[in-house]
């Protein structure tokens, strides 16, 4: 599309700001997208490393999974559930998860019990495939803490 300078304002200071915007260059999306990587990357995130296992650990052999990966493990185990997941708390003693709390919302008129236990199995799968621990469905605690309307 051309722009046509015949009809351009006799007003300085919007023939100025029209000439910036003309001569001002834009990035490419690759490089938006590299600055944005780079801050993403150099953001801080707090962490705590957890105790994993491994099975062919031998006797002196440790390994430490981030909270966050945990965390992100068990969000996408439950993402596809009609359940809106609004927290999750690890149990931690020392550095060895013991339990798992969640936080969610659901639709009024939902079947709670059968929920209740594919959200428990499914998170207990979840932190048992990344640390190798061995939680049970007993180890999970589901709070309902919003009933949102069909």
């Amino acid at each position: 599309m051309a722009l046509d300078t015949a009809d351009e304002p006799d007003d300085p200071v919007l023939s100025r700001a029209a000439q910036e915007l003309r001569d001002e260059e834009v990035p490419s999306w690759v490089e938006a997208s590299t600055a944005i990587l780079t801050a993403l990357r150099a953001t801080a995130r707090r962490t705590r490393a957890l105790d994993a296992s491994h099975p062919g650990f031998v006797d002196g052999d440790s390994l430490r999974v981030g909270d966050h990966l945990v965390l992100l493990s068990i969000a996408r185990a439950l993402s596809e559930l009609p359940c809106a997941v609004k927290g999750i708390d690890l149990e931690v003693d020392g550095r060895r998860c013991t339990g798992v709390s969640l936080d969610i919302a659901v639709t009024y008129g939902q079947d709670m019990a059968a929920l209740a236990v594919t959200l428990t199995g499914r998170t207990a799968d979840a932190v048992n495939t990344t640390l190798g621990t061995t939680l049970t469905a007993e180890d999970v605690a589901v709070h309902v803490v919003d009933v949102l309307l069909p």
